[in-house]
């Protein structure tokens, strides 16, 4: 018999989605991360009406639109100079809006929703390799120790990411492509004047 049914590999808003909604719907589940700590980054921001509305089912819509800032719409520059707004909007009857949230206040916020359903995240636990048959999935487990630990669930779900173990070690592609260009990404202050809520974008062209 698995010892548990079901093993979430990652703790971001994916892995930790899943695992509230089993935790809250009785299904006993093991959350595991291989990261020490949560990462202090924005990372991904942009929010989408539908997940605010299952966030409503999950109790914490409130808590999220608190932390969050409204997504109104985009300033466009070319060269600094203002070329285009666009504005955001949506049919009355969708009860949410875009919203702005780091991803580290998301993963935050569902953490506290998964400790009220009873669930905890192991962090620096790491899936080393898994096997299944038609009745159980047999995973190994690199624990902060440094030993291993081997568990048997009914069911493993892999939410680990690009570089996802599960997804090598089960044979499936990665579909899609990467942008050929290259941007950096960091979390700042900015004074200015801008209208808050709106993203930016902003290109130079060179004249070369």
């Amino acid at each position: 018999m698995a010892e548990v049914e079901v093993l979430v590999v990652g703790a971001g808003p994916v892995g930790l989605t899943a695992a509230c909604e089993l935790q809250r719907r009785g299904v006993r589940c093991r959350v595991i991360d291989r990261l020490p700590a949560p990462q202090p980054f924005a990372k991904a921001v942009g929010i989408q009406p539908r997940t605010l509305e299952i966030w409503d089912r999950m109790g914490m819509a409130r808590e999220a639109l608190e932390a969050a800032v409204p997504l109104r719409g985009q300033l466009l520059y070319v060269n600094g100079v203002p070329q285009a707004r666009i504005e955001l909007t949506l049919p009355p009857d969708v009860p949410y809006r875009f919203a702005a949230l780091p991803q580290n206040d998301t993963e935050r916020l569902l953490e506290d929703v998964l400790k009220r359903w009873g669930g905890r995240v192991e962090r620096g636990t790491e899936l080393v390799g898994f096997a299944q048959d038609a009745h159980e999935v047999r995973a190994r487990l690199a624990l902060p120790a440094g030993e291993q630990e081997e568990i048997r669930v009914e069911f493993l779900i892999g939410c680990d990411g690009a570089h996802s173990v599960v997804r090598k070690t089960l044979g499936l592609d990665f579909a899609g492509a990467a942008f050929p260009e290259e941007y950096m990404l960091g979390d700042v202050e900015v004074d200015w004047e801008l209208p808050p809520g709106y993203a930016v974008r902003s290109w130079w062209r060179s004249s070369r």
